[in-house]
């Protein structure tokens, strides 16, 4: 009896350069909709195969304490139904937010995101996070690229104009498949190659799951656990 194929590993050298455009420093609770992107860059010499988009929002770095969406509502633009779709796994501001079956070297895919911190949010840090997962052109292993950003919550009336996130913190991942539902994008050429030169990508260590089909968002469910 032979032995089962063993799992796909995770790739030594990440291909892609996730990076967040247009996320402010400061948000104020109470505010409404801010809208910013999730972009993935191609950095390879080659194409890379069945790629998943994952975004979340969570109050501390490491992605653990994942925002509930009662308090930070994070959507995501379906370019389909050109409608805003909640990402909101198990209540928490976290999910798949697009997929695609390649994307060609020097090809971005830009997803439109949008955060709403509501009035009832907790007054402090908070950070955004993106990852991507793919798979090598010969399924040997499966990749990992993340990017996070930290931003600040802050009372309502604060001016936040001109406000700069700050890079840090690490992307959680997941172990749900994306839904039917989830939109897909299509990648276009990049105009000046990397997408932002402030990420360092690297592998998510400790926290990334490979589990047949990729990785996936650990996410805390606490009160269900209590």
């Amino acid at each position: 009896m032979s032995e089962p194929d063993p799992e796909p590993s995770i790739c030594e050298d990440t291909k892609v350069d996730v990076s967040i455009t247009g996320l402010p420093g400061k948000i104020a609770a109470g505010s409404g909709w801010h809208k910013f992107s999730l972009d993935v860059y191609n950095d390879s010499d080659s194409a890379l195969q069945d790629l998943s988009f994952l975004a979340g929002a969570s109050s501390d770095e490491l992605g653990e304490d994942l925002f509930e969406s009662e308090q930070v509502q994070l959507q995501a633009w379906n370019p389909d139904d050109k409608v805003w779709e909640n990402v909101d796994e198990f209540g928490y501001a976290v999910g798949f937010v697009g997929y695609t079956d390649e994307l060609k070297p020097e090809y971005e895919v830009n997803i439109p995101l949008r955060v709403n911190v509501k009035a009832s949010a907790p007054v402090g840090s908070g950070f955004s996070l993106g990852a991507t997962i793919y798979g090598d052109g010969d399924a040997n292993c499966t990749g990992f690229g993340e990017v996070s950003y930290k931003f600040k919550i802050v009372a309502a009336g604060t001016d936040t104009d001109g406000t700069k996130p700050q890079e840090g913190g690490k992307a959680p991942v997941t172990d749900t498949k994306p839904s039917s539902t989830t939109p897909q994008v299509t990648g276009s050429l990049a105009e000046t190659g990397s997408s932002s030169a402030l990420p360092m990508i690297g592998l998510v260590g400790g926290v990334a799951v490979v589990a047949g089909a990729g990785a996936v968002f650990a996410v805390r469910r606490r009160k269900a656990e209590a």
